[in-house]
């Protein structure tokens, strides 16, 4: 929960930066970039976000390895985040950075889960039913999930749509036990 406020909160800050300073898209790669060193260097991941190692120490690595390499608003906005100790939850400002700058370009993402592999077709057919709902272009990422039975469910930014089997059977036993046998 709070990994998801301080994400929001500081990828907020940065993205009005990129835009007022007309960096969106540099922006946009170095951080992507940085977090995919984080990611794939286990040892400067452990430093930079290791609570025993000195402030002081984190900030001349970064300086020495970033400052000549990256814009100075994603420089300041690294600096920010280390001194108040949200360096760590620099891959979840990251994504919500992404998902800003893809609304901003009117784009959303939608999760479509399915019991079966969907057919090319009908994937295409929900996008583009889901595009006219929207008014916004649609990315999907198709999921599967047997549990579900069969049905989908479409999970368009904060809204999930569920039209699963399990969930009618859910709903179906749900109304059989709330009925009152005489």
């Amino acid at each position: 929960m709070i990994e998801s406020r301080v994400a929001i909160k500081y990828a907020t800050a940065l993205f009005r930066t990129a835009k007022r300073t007309d960096q969106v898209e540099s922006i946009s790669h170095d951080l992507e970039a940085l977090c995919g060193l984080l990611n794939t260097n286990v040892l400067f991941k452990n430093f930079v976000e290791s609570p025993q190692m000195e402030e002081k120490d984190k900030k001349e690595l970064l300086t020495s390895t970033f400052k000549p390499l990256i814009s100075e608003a994603l420089f300041s906005f690294l600096m920010l985040a280390l001194s108040k100790h949200r360096i760590q939850y620099l891959a979840s400002m990251t994504n919500e950075f992404q998902r800003l700058v893809k609304e901003d370009q009117g784009i959303v993402e939608a999760r479509l889960v399915t019991a079966r592999v969907l057919d090319r077709p009908l994937a295409e057919e929900l996008r583009e039913e889901l595009e006219g709902a929207t008014g916004k272009k649609v990315e999907m990422k198709l999921e599967l999930d047997p549990s579900l039975i069969g049905g989908i469910v479409i999970i368009l930014g904060d809204k999930i749509i569920d039209r699963s089997i399990r969930y009618q059977l859910d709903q179906l036993k749900d109304q059989m036990c709330a009925l009152k046998v005489c």
